[in-house]
């Protein structure tokens, strides 16, 4: 067989995520989504990759691809990651990894499952995958070899998400709040919000009460203008904090986060506020600390009071939970690589597979065009018996090179065939040919 015919696709990672680059590099290494599709085009165009699919995301870019010599493709897609991103190549290569084959395989499963997230489990990883897939895939950048690892991976994703409970109990203060509240209160959507202070936990707060169906939030805050941008943000209202008093009592869930040194809410303006809810249950979290709440206000009836401690508690919980459901996906991960692993050596004597069928073919070919000349009936009847031999002539050796190449020894195969069955002389024949 040829050289060309023997150099096998390749897939490989290059990329960057919360365990390797800092949050300002990470954001310099994202791809926007206009300019993602360019950059892949570029990279096939210049023959540096022959497919390629790019997940971006707050936590990591990685640019997944496939090449006979992926460490030769590393150092050209590095250059052009850097030139578009206005970064320096020693800081990808100081701040990155790269792997090839079982490990770049292993490594997308794990990402897809969750387990090399920043938060254990976190479900949006998948979605985020998917898509990246879809863009690559719509824009003609995959072919089979991507094709199959990442729907292998997504695969993968999804057993992961049925098969154990990775996902289940809040891992984050703000998540944590929002589980609470459904536990009280039963159904959100249609709940009111009151957001007591813009920082960035009551900004993950309301998130994650918006995603659960809220979609009515008052934001409280000693300035208008950060208020005003979380309304925008979720279309809500904003009110400075003395308004606080007044529409206390619209809200079904209040939520404070303020950095204040003292009491906020006191217990006297949360017993107003029920006086005047007519029986339905008012909702506090105080996830400020040091605390926003008085401690009072969870004694006035009709009020339940939840603390930072109270959801810590509650969230580490969970932590340990979601550590021992992780070993079960990373078994699943393992299963599922081993079969995508069994695969990409079984195409190692694919070229063989093709040249020995081909050379039968043509043999079977030319006895049919010699007794069938100008007979079109014998014609067909010969081609059908051919083809029914050949399939049986070809089964067993076809079997046995397939099994060696999943075991991992395509090579030894690939040589046994040609010896054989005479594919490397017979290739060489043909060029005499061609040439001749």
């Amino acid at each position: 067989m040829s050289d060309n015919a023997n150099a096998q696709p390749r897939i490989f990672v290059l990329g960057a995520n919360h365990l390797t680059a800092s949050v300002s590099l990470r954001d310099r290494l994202l791809f926007g989504e206009a300019a993602l599709p360019e950059f892949m085009d570029a990279m096939l165009r210049d023959g540096v990759v022959s497919e390629i699919a790019v997940i971006s995301t707050c936590n990591r870019s990685e640019i997944y691809g496939v090449a006979a010599e992926p460490r030769e493709a590393r150092p050209k897609i590095e250059k052009a990651w850097a030139a578009r991103n206005g970064v320096s190549e020693d800081e990808i290569r100081n701040h990155g990894y790269f792997f090839t084959q079982d490990e770049a395989v292993r490594h997308l499963f794990r990402v897809i499952g969750s387990l090399d997230s920043l938060v254990l489990g976190e479900m949006q990883i998948l979605g985020q995958v998917k898509d990246a897939y879809q863009v690559a895939a719509q824009n003609r950048c995959t072919d089979f070899y991507l094709n199959h690892v990442f729907q292998s991976g997504l695969h993968t994703g999804k057993r992961i998400h049925a098969e154990t409970g990775i996902h289940e109990g809040a891992v984050s203060i703000s998540y944590a709040a929002v589980e609470l509240a459904r536990k009280v209160l039963g159904e959100l959507q249609g709940r009111v919000v009151g957001v007591v202070g813009a920082g960035e936990m009551g900004e993950l707060a309301a998130q994650h009460l918006h995603k659960a169906g809220c979609r009515d939030f008052l934001f409280f805050n000693r300035t208008l203008g950060p208020a005003e941008r979380m309304a925008a943000a979720f279309g809500g209202e904003a009110y400075l904090m003395p308004e606080l008093s007044e529409r206390m009592a619209h809200c079904d869930i209040l939520i404070s986060a303020t950095g204040a040194p003292d009491i906020v809410i006191t217990r006297d303006q949360v017993q107003n506020a029920v006086r005047h809810r007519h029986g339905r249950p008012l909702f506090l979290v105080d996830i400020a600390a040091p605390r926003d709440i008085d401690p009072g206000a969870g004694e006035v009836g009709n009020t339940f009071l939840f603390t930072i401690d109270d959801l810590k508690n509650a969230v580490s919980g969970n932590v340990e939970l979601r550590r021992v459901e992780a070993r079960k996906a990373e078994a699943i991960v393992e299963e599922e690589a081993v079969k995508v692993e069994a695969w990409a050596r079984w195409l190692e004597v694919v070229p063989v597979l093709r040249a020995l069928r081909e050379k039968y073919q043509a043999i079977a070919d030319r006895e049919v065009e010699k007794w069938a000349a100008g007979q079109p009936e014998l014609r067909s009847q010969l081609e059908s018996l051919s083809r029914g031999l050949l399939n049986k002539f070809l089964h067993d050796p076809t079997t046995r090179l397939k099994h060696l190449g999943e075991q991992g020894d395509g090579p030894r195969a690939s040589y046994y065939a040609d010896l054989l069955f005479a594919l490397a002389q017979e290739e060489k024949q043909e060029k005499q040919h061609g040439s001749s």
